[in-house]
């Protein structure tokens, strides 16, 4: 999956986990959340709601524009064991909106007619 975010804007993440036949799933302990470049997007941990361990977060654009993949780690094995499980998000950040502008001469100096 993949998700477009403009600059000036951020927005809650949230992820459920599925069994193999599409049925909701438990995991075990914390959702560990990571970017793969911080300063395009990355996440913020939000307060943790009863029964929630981080599935919840808030995605905020960096300074640069371009191209990023968010990560939420979990541990699918409700045992002793751990079993890790990683959900990605392909994340573009795109400009905000207009703030200014900047003028550009542009060509060759052309004498005065």
């Amino acid at each position: 999956m993949a998700y477009t975010l403009p600059a000036d804007k951020t927005v809650k993440l949230q992820i459920a986990y599925v069994d193999a036949n599409g049925n909701p799933a438990a995991v075990d302990g914390v959702i560990a959340w990571s970017s793969s470049n911080p300063e395009i997007a990355d996440v913020q941990s939000l307060p943790v709601e009863k029964g929630a361990e981080g599935s919840v977060v808030q995605l905020v654009p960096g300074t640069t524009i371009g191209n990023c993949q968010i990560t939420a780690q979990a541990d699918a094995d409700m045992g002793e064991g751990v079993r890790h499980i990683n959900t990605l998000l392909d994340v573009t950040v795109v400009g905000g909106e207009a703030v200014a502008g900047v003028i550009t001469p542009v060509g060759e100096l052309e004498p005065k007619p």
